[in-house]
């Protein structure tokens, strides 16, 4: 389970990131939230999950 939501919220969250930079490069409204969003939830949903994914896997 933690394997899946990893790995869904990191392709999820990650798509955002680079939407939002290309939202960023063609000056579109929105851009700097959907860049905010992106990277709030690598650094606050995928890190943790993927930490705690790959110390199970380990043990």
């Amino acid at each position: 389970m933690i394997k899946k939501i990893a790995f869904i919220s990191g392709a999820f969250f990650g798509s955002i990131s680079v939407l939002s930079v290309l939202f960023k490069l063609l000056h579109y409204q929105g851009a700097t939230v959907l860049l905010i969003v992106g990277l709030a939830g690598i650094a606050l949903v995928f890190i943790p999950f993927y930490a705690k994914y790959s110390y199970d896997k380990t043990k």
